[in-house]
């Protein structure tokens, strides 16, 4: 009898292992996807920040440029509230801008003691392909 209750409970028990490695199989499976899924993020995350970057710095360029042709009175601009863009201004070979784009915006504000007031507006884009940052940069001249 012992014998017959030992060989029945071996039955009872095949195919536990297999029940077992297929649940081990499929949590291991969901970490690898979650994780797979977490790193693809963060990639994106890092992307995002440094077209982010390259459009500031880009804009920020843009500025100093238009404040360096104010300073140089070689900026004629339309008067307020119209505005004009500023040419001549390439920033195509430069090292860590590349794909980025500038656009400078210039508003000319007579104040009423003859002196003039320059509104500038630098726009910086950088493309990435699925990734397209802009950043914005406003300041004002008084000559």
């Amino acid at each position: 009898m012992s014998r017959n209750h030992s060989a029945s409970r071996y039955q009872q028990q095949q195919g536990s292992m297999l029940v077992i490695a297929i649940f081990i199989i499929v949590v291991i499976s969901l970490l690898a996807a979650s994780l797979s899924r977490i790193l693809s993020s963060t990639a994106d995350s890092v992307a995002n920040e440094v077209y982010s970057a390259k459009a500031y710095y880009a804009a920020d360029s843009g500025m100093e440029f238009g404040i360096y042709k104010v300073l140089s009175n070689g900026l004629v601009c339309a008067a307020f509230p119209e505005d004009d863009l500023i040419t001549g201004f390439d920033m195509s070979d430069e090292v860590g801008l590349e794909n980025c784009d500038v656009e400078i915006r210039c508003q000319t504000i007579n104040l009423p003691d003859n002196s003039k007031q320059y509104y500038l507006i630098s726009i910086g884009t950088c493309d990435g392909g699925k990734i397209v940052a802009q950043h914005k940069v406003e300041a004002e001249v008084k000559l």
